[in-house]
């Protein structure tokens, strides 16, 4: 398998990997997409930098080796829509069927935690089948990796109400928000912040953007694979319904009925 797909149980050993990993967590690390993702600000105050904010993408199976490894690490696991992210997968002509393969090709990860799926995805054929039967175990490998104290978060939950859903994201982590918020946040704000903002947008109408681009027969199609994993993300496919058990957005929803039962008896 492509090591970038590669699963790895809490067990494993792999120093050469943990050393990588510890060089990014300790603001060591410089490559190219460091560079491209980032303003020379950035690269310049990263040495005074009492924080290490590292995206990861593509470590979605050794999770739980990295909690083993790193124990003390503040980890924040985003959940995205599958539509929308296969649509991407498509722009830039992506192969799901190649991601699929470098699952199915593992015999410790067919055998082990995605085994009760391997007949779901082994049968998964065209794009939209496939992506989903990728989506639905990269998916199932997070929330089974998940514990506390790490955060688990719907990027669309964060979409709709982005603000005061990111200043929450970041009190839960101890981290200070800076004035430029509402400004990086704001769909007519510049777009000379540095290489690694992005074009500007309005989080909100991410949320149902992808609507008219994809079909009912596609729609189908993701639902009756994922219908195989049974996850508790987005279901029916809503983009706005989130009920994931451990999620900060359920641990919102949960703390507002918790504030309103209070004011009503009081």
């Amino acid at each position: 398998a492509d090591p970038l797909y590669r699963y790895l149980p809490a067990g494993a050993d792999d120093r050469e990997l943990a050393r990588a990993l510890a060089a990014h967590l300790d603001g060591r690390a410089v490559d190219e997409y460091v560079i491209a993702e980032q303003g020379l600000r950035e690269l310049l105050t990263r040495p005074g930098a009492g924080t290490v904010l590292v995206k990861w993408v593509r470590l979605g199976l050794m999770l739980e080796w990295i909690r083993a490894r790193f124990p003390g690490l503040a980890l924040v696991q985003i959940i995205r829509h599958p539509v929308p992210l296969f649509l991407s997968w498509r722009q830039r002509a992506w192969d799901p069927g190649f991601n699929l393969q470098q699952l199915l090709s593992q015999p410790a990860l067919m055998s082990g935690p995605l085994a009760p799926f391997a007949d779901a995805m082994g049968r998964a054929e065209g794009f939209w089948e496939q992506a989903a039967a990728f989506w639905g175990a990269m998916t199932w490998m997070q929330y089974r990796a998940h514990r506390a104290p790490w955060l688990l978060v719907e990027h669309e939950w964060i979409c709709l109400d982005a603000e005061p859903r990111i200043r929450l994201l970041a009190d839960r982590l101890g981290l200070p928000v800076g004035d430029g918020l509402p400004r990086f946040l704001s769909p007519r704000r510049d777009q000379a912040s540095g290489p690694g903002y992005g074009p500007p947008r309005d989080p909100a109408a991410e949320v149902h953007k992808w609507r008219d681009a994809v079909s009912a027969a596609e729609l189908a199609a993701v639902a009756g694979v994922l219908e195989a994993f049974d996850l508790p993300f987005y279901p029916g496919l809503a983009p706005d319904r989130f009920e994931a058990p451990g999620s900060l957005s359920a641990q919102e929803t949960q703390a507002s009925r918790t504030r309103t039962s209070s004011n009503i008896r009081a």
